[in-house]
C-alpha cells in the first residue's frame, strides 16, 4: 500500500499546480468573511476558527486534558490549536508544536521549526519531551493540494502514515491521537492501521468544520502497544 502512495506522490512532485493562494478564488474569500466561526475567532482574539475544531472534539468527546499533560501538535502553524491546548495543560504540563513554517510565539508552547518525519527535527522533539511521555498528538495538518484528486487523496494518506507511526514512537500507553483526513482511496486500510493501535477509532466531523469541506478527523483513543509474540 505505502508503495502506491510514494509512486503517486513522486509523481506528483513533477507535476505543476497553481499556489494555494492562487486558486482561492474572491467568492471562497467573501464565504471566508462571512463565515460565523470566522467573526467569533476575529472577536475572541483567536489565530483560526480551527480552534473551535478542536474544542468540540474535546468536549463532545470528554476528552479531559490533564492540567500537567503533555501534548504535540504537528503542523502547529498558526498556533490556534496550541493556544487552547496550552490553556488546558497550565504551567505543570507540556505543549510542542512543530511545523514547517514560522509561528508567532505562543505562551508556555515550544515550537520546533522543522520536518516532524527527519531525524534532526525528532531530536528536537525528544530533547523538548524529555523523559515524560506524550498523553496525546494532535495533528490538523494537510498537504498542499495540486486540485488532482488521486494525487490529493495519496498525499494525505501519506502524511496520516507519518503522524500515527509519530504517535507510535512518542504516546505512552492509553494515550490518544488526532488526526486530519479525508475519505477515500487508502482510508480505510489506513483506519484498520489505527484500530490495531487504539482500543478504539472514531470518525468525527465538528460542527465548525465547513459543511463544503470534505475534511473529517479520526480520534483514537487508548492507545496500547502490541504484545511481544509468545513462543
Amino acid at each position: 500500500m505505502r508503495r502506491l502512495w510514494h509512486a503517486v506522490i513522486f509523481h506528483a512532485m513533477g507535476q505543476q499546480s497553481k499556489s494555494k493562494a492562487k486558486r482561492k478564488t474572491s467568492a471562497w474569500y467573501q464565504r471566508h468573511a462571512n463565515d460565523p466561526h470566522v467573526k467569533r475567532a476575529q472577536a475572541e482574539g483567536l489565530r483560526s476558527r480551527a480552534a473551535f475544531k478542536l474544542t468540540e472534539i474535546l468536549d463532545k468527546h470528554q476528552l479531559t486534558v490533564k492540567r500537567n499533560a503533555v501534548i504535540v501538535d504537528l503542523g502547529c502553524a498558526p498556533g490556534s490549536w496550541c493556544m487552547e491546548l496550552a490553556q488546558r495543560v497550565g504551567d505543570d504540563g507540556l505543549v510542542v508544536g512543530v511545523d514547517l513554517l514560522e509561528m508567532q510565539p505562543v505562551s508556555r508552547v515550544s515550537f520546533i521549526q522543522g520536518d516532524f518525519t527527519e531525524a534532526k527535527t525528532l531530536a528536537v522533539v525528544k530533547d523538548a519531551v524529555g523523559e515524560r511521555r506524550v498523553d496525546m498528538v494532535v495533528s490538523d495538518m494537510a498537504p498542499e493540494m495540486s486540485g488532482n484528486k488521486l494525487v490529493d487523496q495519496a498525499l494525505t494518506i501519506g502524511l496520516n502514515d507519518e503522524t500515527l507511526s509519530f504517535a507510535v514512537n512518542h504516546l505512552r500507553e492509553g494515550g490518544n491521537l488526532l488526526l486530519k483526513t479525508f475519505m477515500g482511496e487508502g482510508f480505510d486500510a489506513f483506519r484498520r492501521e489505527m484500530n490495531g493501535w487504539f482500543a478504539a477509532v472514531k470518525i468525527v466531523k465538528p460542527a465548525a468544520s465547513r459543511k463544503t469541506s470534505s475534511e473529517i478527523y479520526l480520534l483514537g483513543t487508548g492507545f496500547r502497544r502490541p504484545l511481544p509474540n509468545q513462543e
